[in-house]
């Protein structure tokens, strides 16, 4: 098993805390660890539990690359301590760990960022269900400034868990 953990990094307009609501679901692209196969656009989310064939476990994500693959692959979303974390107006435009993977078979190698974040202001503003695949802007009204989030870029690094 493979731990994985997804950084962002981002340009942020008073903005306090970008966070994902417990049961994000991710869109990802993935590639067999052992082959050439990719596949795009997978939906994972904590909140799913696919039980894995011919074991007592779970994880959040299973497939099969080939037909007669005797396991199939799988991810499991999970939080690391001193790892992952909301991102802060401290860390603009550095790179911040917002959740780890443990993959097996697979690896994840690209995030689709879309809606489901949480934006807070300054202000105590809070933007929900906000979509960050492309920069975002709004009008916090309470303090009378613009608040956005801008070039948002991700990465994927493997870490000794």
């Amino acid at each position: 098993m493979v731990l994985v953990v997804l950084y962002m990094k981002a340009n942020l307009e008073n903005v306090v805390k970008i966070s994902l609501p417990e049961g994000h679901t991710f869109c990802l692209d993935v590639k067999d660890s052992t082959g050439d196969d990719v596949r795009e656009g997978v939906r994972v989310s904590s909140a799913d539990d696919v039980e894995l064939p011919g074991s007592r476990g779970s994880a959040n994500f299973a497939l099969k690359w080939v037909r007669d693959a005797r396991h199939p692959a799988h991810l499991t979303l999970a939080p690391l301590k001193g790892v992952t974390r909301p991102y802060s107006a401290a860390d603009d435009g550095k790179w911040v760990g917002v959740v780890g993977m443990e993959c097996r078979g697979l690896e994840p190698i690209r995030w689709q960022p879309e809606a489901g974040f949480c934006v807070e202001t300054p202000s105590g503003t809070v933007f929900e269900d906000v979509d960050l695949s492309e920069d975002w802007a709004e009008y916090d009204e309470k303090a009378g400034t613009s608040v956005g989030v801008y070039e948002l870029e991700s990465k994927f690094e493997a870490v000794k868990s």
